[in-house]
């Protein structure tokens, strides 16, 4: 079987900036909180259990990160707290569809 290049790029989102966003994203630069935690995040996380009613929020940097989550909660939740240093699902199969 032989793969073959696309012919044009297939964009899944392309990047924009609008109103603020830029602001946004130079004062996280220049405070040196480009990452997970920070002001904005801790607002945006505030945001969020507001108009969720929950308790706890928690932002991520990226939907890899999310799922990984996800997942080793979801497996604490059934197998109940490990080890320090284990996984979750240390020992258990996870059979996703």
């Amino acid at each position: 079987m032989e793969f073959q290049a696309f012919k044009n790029k297939i964009w899944l989102s392309s990047p924009t900036m609008h109103g603020e966003e830029l602001k946004y994203v130079t004062e996280a630069y220049e405070t040196n909180w480009m990452s997970t935690v920070g002001a904005n995040i801790n607002e945006i996380e505030r945001i969020v259990c507001e108009k969720l009613g929950c308790g706890h929020a928690v932002a991520l940097s990226a939907g890899t990160a999310s799922l990984h989550m996800a997942v080793k909660l979801a497996g604490e939740r059934i197998y109940g707290q490990t080890q320090l240093g284990k996984g979750a699902l240390d020992g258990h199969r996870v059979i996703t569809v």
